[in-house]
């Protein structure tokens, strides 16, 4: 895997973010710098500067002399970055309801048609995927950066819950059936209908961690 020189601790952070998110890198599972290095054939700095920002986001722990490895679920945490995330959900729902380009429309609506597709085969890690896909276009159609990069902080640290404990019970097609109307709400331009939603779409989520794991 080569990358090209602009920002190559950047992408080798979202590679390995996804990884630990969607559970291919366990919890506690080691990280050697070395290999690291050769799988994305870099020098040390770019992998220590996408390491530093996974230690940032407490999706890494680095114990000095000893090494790097990907951090344990911690419960207490997520469910409170869920607190402050169902807010900032809402808002950027709203504010992209104002702002949302035809161009994010039409990815959206992509998203939901693949979606659809693999809800009937089954696809349940790809699933997870286009909903946190979908969350990031809403994020970019609000055009503001700062709030983008927090959701998209609490966003990774969040769904990784749902990509390990909560994935045998939180119900697909109900999250899908929320992602339509979300979509909808922005087509229409309609601020406080797709805020609301995407509040209602992240206490789904509250009520599921209460439920099954508090």
């Amino acid at each position: 895997m080569r990358f090209n020189k602009k920002a190559p601790h950047e992408k080798i952070f979202h590679v390995i973010r996804d990884r630990i998110v969607y559970m291919e890198y366990a919890p506690g599972k080691p990280l050697p710098e070395k290999e690291l290095c050769e799988e994305f054939k870099v020098s040390r700095t770019p992998v220590r500067e996408a390491v530093k920002k996974l230690e940032e986001m407490k999706l890494v722990t680095v114990i000095p002399r000893f090494g790097t490895y990907v951090a344990p679920v911690d419960i207490n945490e997520i469910r409170s970055a869920f607190e402050v995330k169902v807010k900032l959900e809402g808002l950027a729902g709203e504010v992209a309801a104002k702002r949302i380009t035809h161009d994010k429309l039409r990815e959206m609506k992509s998203l939901i048609e693949e979606a659809d597709i693999l809800l009937k085969d089954g696809g349940h890690r790809h699933l997870i995927e286009i909903d946190a896909r979908f969350h990031e276009i809403i994020y970019q159609a609000a055009q503001n950066p700062i709030l983008q990069e927090i959701l998209e902080n609490l966003h990774s640290r969040c769904a990784r819950l749902w990509g390990s404990s909560l994935s045998s019970v939180i119900p697909i097609p109900e999250i899908l059936h929320q992602l339509k109307d979300i979509y909808s709400a922005l087509e229409k331009r309609e601020p406080e209908t797709a805020g609301r939603l995407m509040e209602q779409h992240v206490r789904y989520f509250i009520d599921h961690i209460k439920s099954q794991l508090l």
